[in-house]
């Protein structure tokens, strides 16, 4: 089984991106589900409550509202939530490899996670991918699908400004500032390697 990430920005279109790779049978690990089963660790929300304080768990449950709004637009608290957080969610990408691998069912498995190169590493990835856009596109995209505001689109913008330089040395980075038709056609391109 080949191991790919689709990492990126968010707003650039990565779940799109993976949505195609899927429809043509790729296996698709959700870094945000993970992200979820990370903290719904007991282990890792009591971790949390000490450092940023008991109003982040609500009803014995991380807020993840809450938090974020802690952490974006904070550099600091961002890199100690990241501290926490980054190497259970990196056991938990790998166990799903290989889950994955165990079952036999597909011939390519993709982990989508804009963190990506924040992570301890995860075994067998041969190819990562960044899918970005402009700033300016990304936020547009932010505030129509997510519902953001202007201002915090662009604090989520600017708390993943960390990560360009890692995004840069992807393997590949597809711009996304076009067509869907256009984007499905440089997922096309990249399942062609399977073939080689």
């Amino acid at each position: 089984m080949r191991r790919w990430v689709v990492t990126g920005p968010a707003g650039a279109g990565k779940s799109v991106f993976c949505g195609f790779l899927a429809r043509a049978g790729a296996a698709v690990l959700d870094g945000d589900s993970l992200g979820h089963q990370v903290l719904e660790m007991p282990e890792i929300s009591a971790v949390l409550a000490r450092e940023f304080g008991s109003r982040v768990i609500r009803e014995g449950s991380v807020d993840r509202g809450v938090l974020g709004g802690l952490v974006f637009g904070d550099p600091i608290s961002l890199e100690r939530l990241n501290s926490i957080t980054h190497r259970p969610l990196s056991e938990l990408a790998a166990a799903g490899m290989e889950d994955l691998e165990k079952a036999g069912l597909h011939r390519l498995a993709v982990l989508e996670a804009a963190v990506y190169f924040l992570l301890p590493p995860v075994p067998g990835v041969e190819l990562v991918i960044t899918v970005t856009a402009s700033e300016a596109v990304r936020r547009k995209r932010l505030m129509e699908w997510s519902g953001l505001d202007d201002e915090a689109a662009r604090s989520r913008i600017l708390a993943q400004r960390p990560l360009a330089k890692g995004w840069a040395s992807a393997d590949v980075v597809v711009r996304n500032e076009g067509s869907l038709a256009s984007l499905e056609d440089g997922a096309a391109a990249l399942l062609a390697r399977l073939e080689d």
